[in-house]
Order: C-alpha cells, then structure tokens, then sequence
C-alpha cells in the first residue's frame, strides 16, 4: 500500500516538475527524431564531421553543422535541384575506418596534361553509396576507372570523374554524420552521393 502511494506522488511530481518547466513532452519527441546516435550499426555509412555539403544556395557547411529542414543541392538527370533534410546521424566513436577515393576528370585531354587538374579526395565508409554511371555502388565495391558525378554550383555543370586510387581503412575518425534526404541524394565535396 506504502509503495503504490509513493508510486503515485513520485508520478505526480514528475509530471508537475515537466509542466513547470515549460517541457511539452511532444516537442522534446520531436526533438528527439531529429538526431539518431548510433555507437554501433552492421554497417554504418557516414563521413568525417568535416566532410562538405554543398546547401542550397551553393554554399557549403561541415556535415557537423547541418541540421534538419535544411534545403541541400543534389542532381537528379544532370539537373541541379533542391532537397530537404529529413534526418542527421551521429556516430559517437565509429568503428569503421574511412576509405579515401581520389578523384581525376573521366576526359582529361592530352592538352589538359600540361595543367592537370587536381585530384579530389572523397572519404567515406566502405559501405557508403555512391551515384555511378552504373548506378548506386558502396564505396569498398569501387573499382579504378569508374565513374562518378560531380556538381560545380558556380556554373551548374555535372562533370563525370573517375576513380584513380582507392585506400581502405584511410583513417578513423571519432565522430561522424550522415544525412537522408527527400531526393534519397546529396553533395559531399560536390559529389553525388546516396542513401
């Protein structure tokens, strides 16, 4: 009888302390859904929090620092177009190591070979998806020579690079985020990459 009574208070005083606290437990819900932590997952796919998503407006941000309801550029049939945020994983300590893909322009010309372009580094976990012209591929089933899409926001061209040199287990990181859009796509560094 003792313990039901002290049940009761307790229950009541917790719900009193919530309402004065001007917590409405449906926003903290809310909030909640906004951030899923993982500490482990069969296999996780995010980036550094330093990776570079390109917003709406051509800008980038750390993915660190993008949160949800934020417009994102993509490309969808060699178009730019805009996509919202839907959802930001954070990894605490990931387990899995980056693998690095360094990128050279798919038709590089003779010409060109005098002033090369620079190469552009993509991290990721191995089992990322990324846009192909082969379709989505994880990034530990990439294989030099194929080819994967690039965006230049300043002229709105889609560029198509290909896949020079591959190192798995590149570094680790000691935390790390993902995103999932509307469009199921995004930029990191200008690359499309999937979900």
């Amino acid at each position: 009888m003792h313990k039901a009574i002290i049940l009761s208070v307790l229950s009541l005083l917790s719900l009193s302390a919530l309402a004065q606290s001007g917590n409405n437990p449906t926003e903290n819900a809310k909030k909640e859904n906004s951030f899923k932590f993982f500490n482990t997952k069969k296999h996780p796919e995010y980036f550094s929090d330093r990776a570079s998503v390109t917003m709406a407006d051509g800008s980038t941000k750390a993915i660190a620092d993008v949160k949800i309801g934020e417009n994102v550029k993509t490309c969808r049939n060699g178009k730019s177009v805009v996509t919202q945020v839907k959802q930001v994983d954070v990894y605490d300590s990931p387990s899995s190591s980056l693998t690095a893909i360094y990128l050279r322009p798919a038709y590089e010309s003779m010409a060109d070979k005098s002033k090369p372009t620079p190469a552009l580094l993509l991290e990721a976990t191995p089992h990322h998806l990324v846009q192909t012209n082969k379709g989505r591929k994880r990034m530990k089933e990439l294989s030099k020579n194929d080819i994967l899409y690039h965006f230049e926001p300043a002229t709105g061209v889609v560029s198509t690079w290909k896949v020079g040199v591959i190192q798995a287990n590149a570094r680790k990181v000691s935390k790390a985020y993902n995103l999932e859009t509307e469009e199921g796509t995004y930029l990191v560094g200008n690359m499309i990459m999937a979900q």
